[in-house]
């Protein structure tokens, strides 16, 4: 066997362990139809039923930081985020909060729930929805 096979043979068998280490609860879809099935249903009616790899960039005690993590929070959960960055990604930002209240809408929230949540997206420098991104997802995730 070659160097190279074995590392790829080591390589295989350590992707193993790690998911026999998972539990079924943590395991992560890779399927993008499920996982698109799944952004809706979250966005929709807040309802997880599988873990995605987006769950696990989520940071509560960097959340914690900022006094509006609760709806903050709300919104990284039901997928706001997610959906925001889909969206901004084959465009450029037109600096305003269009697509914000294109995916707040979706989300099925009251008018003056929105306007709550852009009030919030203000005070923490999220005045277009590329800033909402740069400015407060990151608030939410990492390290």
């Amino acid at each position: 066997m070659s160097l190279g096979n074995a590392k790829r043979t080591a390589n295989k068998e350590k992707r193993r362990e790690l998911r026999e280490q998972l539990s079924p609860d943590k395991e992560v879809s890779r399927d993008r139809k499920l996982i698109k099935e799944e952004v809706t249903r979250r966005l929709v009616s807040g309802v997880q039923t599988i873990n995605l790899e987006y769950d696990s960039l989520y940071n509560q005690q960097k959340a914690s930081l900022n006094k509006d993590c609760e709806l903050l929070s709300l919104l990284f959960h039901r997928m706001f985020f997610y959906r925001l960055n889909e969206k901004l990604s084959g465009l450029n930002c037109d600096h305003t909060l269009r697509l914000s209240k294109q995916i707040l809408t979706q989300m099925q929230l009251s008018r003056g729930k929105i306007n709550e949540i852009f009030e919030v997206f203000k005070k923490n420098d999220g005045n277009c929805d590329c800033e909402i991104l740069y400015n407060i997802e990151s608030q939410l995730i990492g390290k």
